[in-house]
């Protein structure tokens, strides 16, 4: 494991140091989820969208209907 600085406000310290303390867990461990957490997510959205705009380059768009089926799951009505 290597060590990095980063700079944060107080305010986001403290909440850190909260969080820290009413899991029982280190400061470390707390950031070092935080990170692994918006990573995981911010990959997965960069991915979904990627694959999003691979099938609009493919022309792969849904029909009409199809859009109105789903808003309709929902009780929408699309029209």
């Amino acid at each position: 494991m290597r060590v990095t600085t980063v700079r944060m406000s107080d305010e986001v310290l403290d909440r850190v140091n909260t969080m820290a303390k009413t899991l029982n867990r280190s400061r470390t461990w707390v950031i070092n989820q935080a990170v692994e957490k918006f990573l995981s997510y911010e990959e997965w959205f960069v991915r979904e969208v990627q694959a999003g705009l691979d099938e609009a380059r493919r022309g792969e768009f849904a029909r009409d209907e199809e859009v109105a089926a789903r808003f309709g799951k929902w009780g929408v009505n699309a029209d």
